[in-house]
């Protein structure tokens, strides 16, 4: 009868391929075949940019599907060859880690390693769900008025700074807007090149695309006024006024006209309204003072699924290096003690 630890049959065959799985040869090779790959699709996608890669963005790897291209065939291999390079990783890992653990080592820094190895897995889930998981949320005019998100958040410009260079072209821009509803609350932000409104961990990003001046509508209702960009809205006297469509004058006569929306507690009134224009609904009188032009941002949306685990990637490789941080020092050097034995140094001996 086999003892317990003996392989049954086929044992030996399973446990070689395992030990191949997890063997550092395989990792190398991985490493190698990925890095090599990624520098032949950079120039592919160059030279193919008009042609065959134009649908390809940088986050969105579902574009390789869609249209099929021999010439990306680059892709097609990358990805079973990341996801041995996944599997070979974590079967090292394991391996390592149960193997030091059952050796008695309780020194964090003896897993500082399994954790930068850890932290790679997740950058690697990262990819993949920006990549097959992301979704574009369409655009949005953010003007002084209150502007609707998806989410059922709202959002509105507060300031516009635009920096240019001699010929004209935007070297900064600074859109400061606030934002309220949702599950964040209000709060007040900067959007900018590279700097996006975000919200959940970055999974939903919000880029500044193109700037300018739109159309926009002025309210009042006693006292109280807002002002509303083309698609966006504001509140007074319990009123919510949407301003749908602007026309410039001529369409319906010598005037501009605007296509307003009117909301309260249910109903809901829409009229076309000249300059001076009022609406009664309830007991408040909504007036349009003037239609004018104002300082305006397009956002563009994106879901980014994989960006709250490419940060809580970063997170564990910043702990794997803490964990080997003494690695990372010069060796002591142990100063020699004194020796009183030792007789100084001679002195040179004489001719006589």
């Amino acid at each position: 009868m086999p003892s317990e630890g003996a392989p049954g049959p086929g044992g030996g065959a399973g446990r070689a391929r395992l030990d191949w799985l997890r063997s550092q040869g395989l990792g190398v090779a991985c490493g190698l075949c990925t890095v090599a790959l990624l520098g032949v699709g950079s120039f592919v996608l160059a030279f193919t940019r008009e042609g065959a890669s134009a649908g390809v963005a940088m986050d969105d790897a579902r574009a390789f599907f869609r249209s099929p291209s021999p010439v990306h065939a680059w892709f097609y291999v990358l990805v079973p060859v990341l996801g041995l390079y996944a599997l070979n990783t974590l079967l090292a890992t394991w391996y390592s880690v149960t193997r030091k653990w059952r050796a008695g080592l309780r020194s964090p820094s003896a897993y500082g390693a399994a954790v930068m190895h850890l932290a790679f897995l997740v950058a690697l889930l990262a990819h993949g769900l920006g990549g097959f998981f992301g979704t574009e949320q369409g655009e949005v005019v953010v003007s002084r008025g209150w502007s609707a998100l998806p989410g059922g958040s709202e959002v509105r410009l507060a300031s516009l700074e635009v920096d240019a260079l001699p010929g004209g072209m935007p070297r900064e821009v600074r859109a400061a807007v606030e934002t309220r509803g949702g599950e964040t609350g209000p709060r007040a932000a900067v959007v900018g090149y590279n700097q996006p409104l975000s919200a959940g961990l970055g999974s939903d990003l919000w880029l500044l695309g193109e700037m300018g001046r739109v159309p926009v509508a002025r309210f009042a209702a006693g006292p109280e006024r807002c002002g509303a960009a083309e698609g966006g809205s504001c509140d007074l006297a319990g009123l919510r006024a949407t301003l749908r469509r602007v026309v410039p004058p001529g369409a319906f006569g010598p005037q501009p006209m605007a296509q307003v929306r009117l909301e309260s507690a249910g109903t809901t009134v829409e009229r076309w309204l000249p300059p001076g224009g009022v609406v009664e609904m309830g007991d408040a009188a909504l007036r349009l003072e003037g239609i004018g032009a104002e300082p305006a941002v397009v956002l563009r949306g994106r879901h980014a699924p994989g960006n709250p685990w490419a940060l809580a990637s970063a997170v564990l490789l910043a702990a794997g290096v803490a964990m080997l941080w003494r690695r990372f020092l010069p060796p002591r050097r142990e100063k020699a003690a004194p020796d009183d034995d030792v007789d100084p140094e001679p002195e040179a001996a004489s001719g006589d």
